[in-house]
């Protein structure tokens, strides 16, 4: 008698944990996987930058432009920026924080936040023909020389200027 009492209550707690099993099984919903969404740039890099891993912003249309900040200088790389839209890379190539910012002919912004030493950010914009004034917002650094004057869409052709503002004392 005692062996069939202990066959059947162990056969009712195999029935109820079953039970349970089945009830926390319907319960249980993993969320659905979904695979990210792969943008036009995630693939794209820039065989100029260190590594060549750093990430090109996509244009449909217009200009790429590179500014590279240093301690004391901007450099705009040497080439015509016609008027139209475009997409500015802002590399920190110096050891402090930098910035970019933007002013002249409807335009007046900054290329997101502060940019670390060896980051880069990126702005776009669309410029009209006339003179923009880059600069550095950071600090006093646009008084130490990070100005520089860029001519959109100059006549005939001719390269756009960039001349760095020396600073005065």
């Amino acid at each position: 008698m005692m062996k069939h009492a202990v066959t059947l209550l162990l056969a009712v707690a195999l029935v109820l944990l079953g039970a349970c099993k089945a009830e926390n099984a319907a319960n249980d919903t993993a969320p659905a996987l979904v695979p990210p969404q792969q943008s036009a740039t995630d693939s794209a890099t820039h065989p100029a930058s260190p590594g060549g891993a750093a990430v090109v912003p996509a244009v449909s249309s217009g200009s790429t432009v590179i500014v590279v900040l240093t301690e004391g200088s901007i450099g705009v790389q040497g080439q015509t920026i016609p008027p139209g839209p475009a997409v500015i890379t802002v590399e920190n190539r110096g050891k402090e924080v930098h910035n970019l910012f933007i002013e002249g002919e409807g335009i007046s912004r900054a290329a997101g936040d502060t940019i670390a030493e060896g980051s880069s950010s990126t702005v776009d914009v669309t410029f009209k023909q006339g003179t923009y004034t880059f600069y550095c917002p950071v600090l006093n650094h646009r008084e130490l020389g990070e100005e520089t004057k860029v001519e959109i869409g100059t006549p005939s052709g001719a390269p756009t200027t960039a001349t760095t503002t020396a600073p005065t004392t």
